[in-house]
């Protein structure tokens, strides 16, 4: 529905701009024929009036012009030898009519236009033009600005499309990143949510039948549920900021950081009997969101630890490479098919194997804030050989 009406908001905008395009070019193409047009009538008239003014008989007047003279108290006007009758006709009567200018067809809808003076000896002229060249050069004119307005008009199309689009995209963006997120917190919370729903029914319903000290274990796993639920939530909305929102330009110690994800992480590994140390070669400082950062390498820490056998170890390691910072977790587990690792990280994507807490958003979330810190993440690994996760970082 929400995209419909994008659609039929885009389609609106797009025709409301290109009609007042095309309107204004309509009004701009008949303003430049009307003064096209008036100039070369005025510029025949002129002509004319140069004709009469230096005219001495009818004989040879300009091309597609006629002459005709009225004498004095002589009564036949002469007209330019090779007029057609209708023409001799029309200058016959224009040349006793008062002087001045105007429009006459002379026969076969032959428009001419006539123009007529009188001399101080009383002599009087007058000229006959054919106006089929005028309306031919008019005519070509028209179609050209017709041509220019078709042009024109398409041209306004176009443009009105691209505005569209680029006005309607940020409401289609939103509403993408509405749609996602919506997604991914259904996806992401389901699991999550299921399970606490079920372990607080049993919890409530043994607390009817058991004594209050045998309820603290459950009460626990009821705590940890939460708290894992919470890191979902937290997964989300880091990862919605990073792919879409800029994010703090601020100084981060990423060693520093890696320190705290491993002693976070810590009880957690120990819980699977996996060793998790931290090796750093000294302050590696970005720039960038500390809590994106550390969500970042929570996640990539959660993966390798989720994916080693007990007695296995992961070494988390932050030192400076070819100017940028690499934070590298590295185990000794079951490893990874390297033809699937572009797909690990797609959202809720999940290797052929291992374990671990997320629910499927957490190797894209690290691919997101990476790329939203000008980063990039690498892997490499075979299968039962271990992987290798590297979150490199331009260093601040």
């Amino acid at each position: 529905m929400d995209e419909a009406r994008l659609t039929r908001a885009r389609r609106r905008s797009v025709a409301q701009t290109a009609g007042a395009i095309g309107l204004v070019l309509l009004l701009v193409g008949a303003l430049m024929y009307a003064l096209t047009s008036r100039q070369e009538s005025r510029a025949l008239d002129g002509e004319l009036s140069r004709v009469l003014a230096a005219a001495e008989d009818v004989d040879d007047p300009p091309p597609g012009q006629f002459l005709a003279r009225l004498r004095p108290g002589d009564p036949v006007v002469e007209v330019t030898p090779g007029a057609s009758p209708e023409l001799t006709r029309v200058l016959d009567r224009a040349v006793r009519r008062t002087p001045g200018r105007r429009d006459a067809t002379a026969g076969e809808d032959r428009p001419v236009r006539l123009a007529v003076e009188q001399r101080p000896d009383g002599t009087r002229w007058a000229v006959a033009a054919d106006l089929a060249p005028l309306h031919r050069r008019q005519g070509q004119l028209g179609l050209a600005l017709l041509v220019a307005e078709l042009a024109g008009l398409a041209g306004a199309l176009v443009t009105a499309t691209l505005l569209a689009r680029r006005a309607v995209a940020p409401l289609a963006t939103a509403l993408g990143m509405q749609r996602r997120f919506v997604a991914d917190a259904s996806h992401e919370l389901r699991a999550p949510l299921t399970v606490l729903h079920t372990r607080a029914q049993l919890l409530a319903r043994r607390a009817r039948e058991q004594p209050a000290d045998r309820l603290a274990g459950q009460l626990d796993q009821l705590v940890a549920d939460t708290r894992a639920l919470g890191e979902v939530v937290e997964d989300l909305l880091v990862s919605a900021a990073a792919e879409h929102q800029p994010l703090p330009d601020t100084e981060v110690d990423l060693a520093e950081v890696a320190g705290e994800v491993v002693a976070s992480m810590s009880a957690y590994a120990a819980e699977r009997q996996v060793e998790l140390r931290w090796v750093t070669g000294g302050p590696a400082p970005v720039r960038g969101a500390r809590a994106a950062l550390r969500r970042a390498l929570t996640a990539l820490v959660d993966n390798a630890v989720g994916h080693v056998p007990a007695g296995g170890h992961v070494t988390v390691t932050v030192a400076r490479r070819d100017g940028r910072v690499a934070a590298e977790v590295a185990d000794d587990g079951v490893g990874l098919d390297p033809a699937e690792a572009d797909r690990l990280f797609a959202r809720f994507a999940h290797g052929t194997s291992g374990a671990g807490r997320r629910f499927g958003l957490g190797l894209a979330l690290v691919q997101h804030v990476a790329g939203a810190h000008r980063g990039a993440v690498e892997v490499t690994g075979a299968p039962g050989r271990g992987a290798t996760f590297t979150l490199l970082l331009p260093s601040a």
